[in-house]
């Protein structure tokens, strides 16, 4: 009988003849529990892996997906990363990540099978690898859908109301119709559907989820994954289910816990007084917006919901933000308010009395403000992913029965957050090379007009050299000029080439002309006196 255990596929999606077989095989142990081993190496469950995907070998040997990832994660073993699959469907070029040693340690991908048996008022259970089954009888199941709603009947298995309509479908179970029980609650007798006779199917496997409502999966639902991702995402969220009362909550949660309890001692400051840190700084998470007493119901919360994600990689930081695909999504959490008369303390009752007997002898006497009405909490919560959707308690629900709808919400919201960051860093790079554009416009404009500059400088000072030289032939023209010597004619030939940026002497008294510099630059000045 164990070869024939270990062999059974126990995926969200089982079939009749693997229900029939799992229950076959464990009529014989009711009330029992006998251990199931399915031992690899790891190179085997490597090859495994990277063949049919982790979701693939979870489904193939009917073991948890978070449960296979954790043992993995242990292993050391490799998976494939995210967007891997997708590539591969469309023939694109992939890396596959080299298993290091040791290949032949043995991985046990171990469970129990156990068939409890129902009390009074229970369902028939089967514990198989850490979920749990319900049995489904089909004269058991026709009853009870006859009896109470089929929403009722599912609160009592643990599953949404879609799932007991699925099971009713395989086993032939016909169902009230629409209005059934509003003829009923009217005191009509509304006709009951017979049980059809079928010898071959009399019960049937489904899987326990803990949720009355199943994750309201939409066409547009993660459609930026790839089918593996969602195929994961998806089984992950069906199952999302509260931890016990007295369970250990996560570390991070038990640390923000306590930074509650230090920030509500402070003292909060009056009006007249100087404002102390409780009154300046923001109040943790948490802190306001949710009563001490149903502060416990909202941690269980988020530590359901992070022990989900955390075998998917997904982390909570110190201030109770989930980190998912590198991006921090904020769940807020509100808490509804009643108004309800105020009833005077036993302060404003002085202040009161003593407003009445100062009027009596006062005219300027004021009476006290005490306001008529409180506002005070509830219990009944909403929640919100990133500010956007909204899950609040009410008739139909608790905000329990959608963690699954807020986990897939909270996955959107990290995508939402990713594609808003890159549109700021693309935003934001494209004004940084518009900005270094312009600078590097600027910088070849600015070259430009020093460039420009200096050519007009140097024609200044070409210009000048050429008046000197048109003035020297002049003088060498006329000879009544006497005093103009031989000498003085050889020196201010000199000028003329220290002037002329073609020739660029230098002179003994003002070395090299800048003939690029501006005309204030070059001139010529007195030196002054040395003290």
């Amino acid at each position: 009988m164990q070869e024939q255990i270990e062999s059974i596929d126990l995926s969200l999606e089982d079939e009749e003849e693997q229900s029939s077989l799992l229950l076959s095989s464990c009529q014989s142990q009711s009330g029992k529990e006998e251990p199931t081993v399915i031992t690899l190496t790891c190179r085997q469950l490597y090859d495994e892996i990277w063949e049919i995907s982790v979701a693939g070998v979870a489904k193939k040997y009917g073991v948890p997906y978070a449960q296979l990832m954790k043992q993995v994660k242990e292993a050391g073993i490799p998976i494939p990363p995210s967007g891997y699959w997708t590539k591969v469907n469309f023939g694109k070029p992939v890396t596959k990540i080299a298993l290091t040693e040791p290949f032949d340690e043995m991985v046990s991908l171990s469970g129990v099978i156990t068939l409890i048996p129902k009390g009074a008022d229970e369902t028939e259970t089967l514990e198989c690898y850490g979920q749990t089954f319900n049995v489904y009888n089909r004269e058991t199941l026709y009853q009870e859908v006859w009896e109470s709603p089929v929403t009722e009947v599912a609160k009592r298995y643990e599953v949404s109301d879609a799932a007991i309509h699925k099971v009713c479908k395989a086993l032939e179970i016909p169902t009230p119709s629409r209005g059934y029980w509003a003829k009923k609650h009217a005191g009509q007798s509304p006709p009951i559907v017979p049980l059809p006779k079928n010898e071959e199917r009399s019960q049937k496997l489904g899987i326990r989820t803990g949720q009355t409502s199943q994750p309201k999966i939409e066409g547009e639902a993660l459609a930026f994954l790839d089918e593996e991702e969602k195929m994961v995402i998806f089984s992950v969220a069906s199952q999302v289910l509260l931890p016990d009362e007295n369970a250990r909550m996560h570390t991070k949660i038990i640390a923000h816990r306590k930074v509650i309890a230090e920030w509500k001692k402070q003292p909060r400051s009056d009006g007249r007084r100087a404002r102390n840190r409780r009154d300046s700084d923001s109040p943790p998470y948490l802190t306001d917006s949710i009563s001490a007493e149903t502060l416990p119901r909202v941690l269980r919360l988020i530590d359901a919901l992070i022990k989900a994600l955390e075998p998917l990689d997904g982390a909570l930081t110190d201030s109770l933000g989930f980190v998912i695909s590198g991006e921090t999504v904020r769940l807020h959490f509100s808490e509804s308010k009643d108004k309800v008369p105020h009833v005077p303390t036993k302060e404003e009752n002085m202040a009161l009395l003593k407003y009445e007997e100062d009027r009596k002898r006062y005219s300027w006497a004021s009476k006290p403000q005490i306001r008529k009405y409180d506002h005070v909490h509830n219990g009944k919560l909403s929640v919100s992913v990133g500010g956007q959707r909204s899950y609040r308690d009410c008739k139909s629900y608790i905000v329990e029965d959608r963690l699954g709808d807020i986990m897939i919400e909270m996955y959107q919201e990290a995508e939402n957050l990713k594609r808003a960051r890159k549109e700021r860093e693309e935003a934001e790079h494209k004004r940084q090379e518009e900005a270094r554009r312009k600078e590097e416009l600027r910088k070849q404009y600015d070259a430009e007009v020093d460039r420009t500059q200096a050519l007009v400088n140097c024609a200044e000072d070409y210009e000048v050299a050429c008046k000197i030289r048109r003035y020297i032939s002049a003088i060498e023209a006329d000879g009544s000029l006497k005093e103009k010597t031989e000498d003085w004619l050889e020196w201010a030939m000199t000028k003329a080439d220290w002037y002329d940026p073609t020739v660029a002497t230098e002179d003994e008294f003002f070395g090299k002309r800048q003939h690029t510099a501006s005309t204030e630059r070059k001139m010529l000045k007195h030196k002054g006196y040395g003290w």
